[in-house]
């Protein structure tokens, strides 16, 4: 499995479709910020602006899709300097209960959008994640949108507009891969380097990605791993740091550990079996890691998360 295919499954990723808009000028909504979410817009019919808190606002037309990683505040509106109503006063206001289109505006230009959000568990938290840039904008008229997006799209509109039976398991779907393709959009867009997210961009350093991924518990060296890609220890030391904004060594740690949360959470593996099949010879020095990594000792966390998911 490669190693962007094993972070999104240990991220426990789920997509909800929470609307599609028929929106008409005068219009401008705020959506208010939240954790543990990755939000998108598609427009699939006229034009809009986004704005994400802080940020410079785009412009949006047919078939641009925006997604937002870290579900921060920002405003969709018809014009980029109107002031912006609550989300949920205009929920309120139309009396939106989340089936069918929401309908608001002032009856001028007309703009159709279908926005959702991807949801991570609680212990969703990766430098993937963490690094991504505050907005992912693709645009409709780009080489490498036309080849995926528009049919993604065009399947989620059809489904969001028909409601059939099983329409919310193929949306879920079909947004998770627009996830993963926008990634993929993004580093093939950018010549500068986004720490660890341009790692899949260096074909060495992400085959070395994978087979830390394949095998945490190896006896995993800075040599060893350099060898797998015919670089010098200094060498790939110095490309995976830069590009990864951690060492080898911090990373292999950091997958293990990773993967003993969601054995200790999902299995009654006994903790010295736990620290056995993810690279420890020792509980004690299984327990110090963890701890340092999550803040508490394995045993606290499994209780901890064990009472939490009962």
């Amino acid at each position: 499995m490669d190693a962007l295919t094993d972070i999104l499954n240990t991220l426990r990723l789920s997509s909800t479709l929470y609307f599609r808009t028929e929106l008409t000028a005068p219009w401008s909504i705020g959506v208010p910020a939240q954790a543990k979410v990755a939000r998108f817009h598609i427009v699939i019919r006229g034009q809009c602006w986004l704005q994400v808190d802080g940020d410079e606002g785009v412009h949006m037309s047919n078939g641009d899709l925006v997604v937002i990683p870290h579900g921060a505040g920002h405003v969709i509106a018809d014009e980029p300097t109107m002031d912006s109503r609550p989300l949920s006063d205009v929920l309120e206001e139309v009396e939106y209960e989340g089936r069918g289109p929401l309908v608001y505006g002032g009856g001028g230009a007309g703009c159709c959008l279908v926005c959702g959000e991807f949801a991570f568990d609680d212990l969703g938290s990766h430098p993937l994640l963490e690094n991504l840039p505050s907005k992912l904008y693709v645009t409709g008229d780009s080489s490498y949108n036309t080849n995926w997006l528009d049919s993604a799209m065009g399947f989620i509109a059809h489904e969001a507009a028909k409601l059939e039976p099983g329409a919310h398991a193929i949306i879920d779907r079909l947004s998770e891969i627009i996830l993963i393709q926008v990634i993929r959009a993004t580093l093939a867009s950018t010549k500068e380097l986004i720490p660890f997210l341009s790692v899949f961009a260096d074909s060495r350093i992400n085959q070395v990605l994978s087979a830390i991924h394949a095998d945490p518990a190896e006896n995993w060296s800075v040599e060893n791993l350099g060898q797998l890609v015919n670089m010098s220890r200094s060498s790939f030391s110095n490309r995976f740091t830069e590009l990864a904004h951690m060492t080898p060594l911090q990373y292999v740690i950091f997958v293990r550990l990773e993967k003993a949360s969601r054995l200790l959470i999902e299995t009654d593996t006994p903790l010295i079996s736990v620290a056995e099949q993810i690279g420890y010879q020792s509980e004690a020095a299984f327990s110090q890691a963890f701890k340092k990594q999550y803040d508490m000792r394995p045993g606290e966390f499994r209780r901890v998360h064990t009472q939490i998911a009962a």
